[in-house]
């Protein structure tokens, strides 16, 4: 059986995160979704519908399949790239049968059809589609069932509050992890619940605290002097926790990240950096995103009120009283910078001083200086994307080159409106 993984509306909901990548390949737990559900499916591969772009570019890096319907050869199972896929929705895949839809709200979580069908079906699936996409498939399936679980995820900040207990969940359901704790390292609970990867190196007096869940560490990770981690938390492969760091509970770090000073409860999708001291609390961070020493982000009211936040220009409470914000990929944050409860960054951009307000893709924003917005060329953010990620031995490609551009031109709207200054910046 063909398994895919597809996009629904909600994924706008996660812009500027999905400006660059599947929804699907947002990280939750252990895993990221996709991966998750070849985790707990078994297998090896799984196909995308996605938007156009991001097909474009998962095909030419990743060399998977995606958006190609007319491939489709045999009985297929189709996923929402946003469910929290799991051992249950497992065994409820294996009950459905053939020509069978699994909705919840209206929204399509699950589906199963022939090979014929499936081809049929697929290419409504592309492009993140809406309620009128699932109505028409709705229509051709000879069995409905509404799913009554609570694993269909709708907005990012509950990615942000699932994810702890997710960590806990996952690490529970892998076969027994076994691995050294150097004999410096001071565990506070059970140490079944410590899991450190081969070549990963502890350095004396760190401590672990698992009493409120597990922690993972990768391989080839470093954990410095004297760092606090608390679980449930993940370190994800090549990460280094730099000495003195404080990594509190529900936090995921993911590859290859440098980390320090206080982070509790946030996403760091990988290759991201935030080394000195500073906090980062119940906020998604992208990939190739430096910020620099001091950087802290606000994540709750002085009022204790519930945050809001923009989406899709509506503004939507997000009934939680602690949130941080999204700082999406290739964000550059200079020392000092603060960002406020709820505010989101776009891609590209370079944020100082105060930042108020949600800051469009491709833009310096410091308001607080004193100076205007101030559009960033797209050739200037691939020279600087080019210089951060050949230092961690990576190729920025002709293929980011095109989505580099892409999302660009997609973002434009949002840049006009903030009437940016165009051109070589200056100060005046």
């Amino acid at each position: 059986m063909k398994i895919i993984v597809f996009e629904d509306e909600s994924t706008y909901n996660f812009e500027p995160l999905t400006l660059t990548k599947g929804v699907f390949d947002l990280r939750l737990g252990l895993f990221s979704f996709a991966d998750r559900v070849k985790h707990y499916m078994q297998v090896e591969q799984v196909d995308f519908l996605t938007r156009d772009y991001i097909a474009k570019h998962m095909r030419e890096s990743r060399r998977v399949k995606a958006n190609e319907p007319e491939t489709i050869d045999d009985e297929t199972l189709f996923i929402n790239g946003l469910l929290v896929f799991d051992k249950e929705l497992r065994k409820l895949v294996q009950k459905i049968k053939p020509g069978t839809v699994v909705l919840k709200e209206g929204r399509l979580v699950l589906a199963r059809f022939g090979e014929t069908s499936a081809r049929e079906i697929a290419p409504r699936l592309m492009n993140a589609p809406g309620l009128d996409a699932v109505k028409s498939i709705r229509e051709e399936a000879s069995q409905h069932v509404e799913y009554g679980g609570d694993s269909l995820i709708t907005n990012f900040w509950e990615i942000i509050e699932k994810n702890g207990s997710q960590i806990t969940a996952d690490y529970e359901a892998m076969p027994r992890l076994r691995s050294r704790i150097p004999v410096e390292t001071r565990v506070i609970g059970k140490r079944k619940n410590v899991y450190i990867g081969r070549g990963s190196n502890i350095d004396p007096n760190v401590m672990l605290n698992v009493e409120k869940g597990p922690v993972y560490i990768g391989e080839d990770c470093e954990i410095r002097f004297s760092t606090f981690i608390e679980g449930p938390a993940y370190i994800g492969p090549g990460t280094i926790v730099h000495p003195f760091s404080i990594i509190r509970e529900g936090s995921n770090i993911g590859p290859v990240c440098r980390v320090g000073g206080e982070i509790e409860e946030t996403i760091m999708q990988g290759y991201s950096n935030k080394q000195h001291v500073g906090f980062l609390g119940h906020a998604y961070v992208g990939e190739w995103v430096n910020l620099g020493a001091l950087f802290t982000n606000s994540d709750l009211k002085n009022t204790y009120g519930n945050i809001r936040i923009t989406v899709r220009g509506s503004r939507v409470d997000s009934g939680r009283i602690k949130l941080g914000g999204i700082i999406a990929d290739h964000v550059k944050a200079s020392i000092g910078t603060l960002v406020y409860t709820g505010k989101k960054v776009g891609v590209a951009s370079r944020i100082e001083g105060l930042v108020l307000e949600d800051v469009p893709s491709f833009v310096l924003y410091a308001r607080t200086h004193g100076l205007p917005i101030w559009e960033i060329s797209v050739e200037e953010a691939i020279k600087v994307a080019k210089r951060m990620m050949s230092r961690r031995k990576v190729e920025f490609t002709a293929a980011d080159e095109h989505l580099f551009r892409k999302v660009f031109e997609l973002t434009r709207g949002e840049r006009e409106e903030k009437k940016p200054r165009i051109g070589a910046f200056e100060f005046s």
